[in-house]
């Protein structure tokens, strides 16, 4: 009740700056001869953008560093959304997209739920199914029919790039498959258990210290289970991520005689992630690189 709430008096607001911002022109910086494309967070622009290329201009909602679960948009973000001809979603870790959608009905703009029945609605379910190579193949199908639609002239390179990129994903999948099919180990443990849909198609099994949410808390009860669980399946690596704090990872690794290491959902790239020129396909790489190692030792 209280989000929803949030979310009418957002939307007041937005009506009030998008009206704002046709007077001054729009978004400042469009180019008028690009398909416009708002996506709500890293994975979805990165994908967007491997397969539109120069043609399009892809918008992040969700910024550089932020936790897309507990990202809220403002008024000044639902502004942006509203001038894009093509927005990309994930679904499920946007609980406002479909919201801010109806706000914007007369706006005519093209939805894309990239994760359109990948993963089940409703209670505790796993929405990360851009971590895995096979539904991210998936994804960014669905992502190039939207932008062939929405920018028929450029259909032929739309789709010419998705090939490419498919294939780059495709070369992971193949990756994965053999590793989990030849490991010893078919067990990993994370911090956050933003890793089921890579464990299901690859036959492993996740343990998390924490729930779907990267800040959900454990209780002293789960962190022992857990503890005990990392010692009898001799697990040697207890996995954090990048965005938020590993203190708890650390915790569990260290009472269990075990050693960190980084296993990276994917939800945002940070500065230093930037700066270092990383990517999907680079930061996959380095999972599988851990997980080969956690499965093998």
């Amino acid at each position: 009740m209280a989000y929803s709430m949030i979310m009418k008096v957002l939307i007041f607001l937005l009506i009030i700056m998008m009206n704002i911002a046709a007077g001054c022109g729009g978004i400042q910086n469009a180019d008028k001869g690009k398909l416009q494309v708002a996506a709500s967070f890293y994975p979805m622009a990165e994908f967007v953008q491997a397969v539109g290329g120069e043609h399009v201009q892809v918008t992040t909602l969700v910024p550089d560093g932020a936790e897309p679960h507990d990202w809220e948009p403002s008024p000044r973000d639902l502004t942006k959304l509203g001038h894009a001809q093509v927005f990309v979603y994930n679904g499920m870790v946007e609980p406002w997209a479909e919201q801010a959608l109806e706000a914007l009905s007369e706006r005519k703009i093209l939805p894309v739920e990239a994760g359109r029945g990948l993963f089940e609605r409703g209670g505790r379910q796993d929405p990360h199914v851009w971590v895995s190579p096979k539904r991210a193949i998936i994804e960014v199908e669905r992502i190039t029919e939207a932008l062939c639609v929405a920018d028929a002239k450029n259909a032929a390179d739309y789709k010419r790039s998705s090939k490419n990129y498919v294939a780059k994903l495709a070369a992971l999948d193949k990756e994965l498959t053999a590793i989990a099919g030849t490991a010893p180990k078919k067990v990993f443990v994370t911090a956050h258990a933003a890793f089921g849909h890579l464990a299901a198609d690859y036959g492993l099994r996740q343990l998390s210290v924490a729930g779907i949410s990267a800040e959900a808390e454990p209780t002293p009860a789960d962190m022992q289970r857990l503890i005990a669980t990392v010692k009898r399946e001799k697990v040697r690596y207890v996995f954090f991520e990048t965005l938020t704090d590993p203190k708890i990872a650390a915790l569990v690794a260290q009472e269990a005689g075990a050693e960190t290491a980084v296993l990276d959902p994917l939800e945002g790239l940070d500065e230093e992630g930037r700066k270092a020129g990383l990517d999907y396909l680079k930061i996959m790489e380095q999972n599988i690189a851990n997980l080969k190692k956690a499965l093998n030792e």
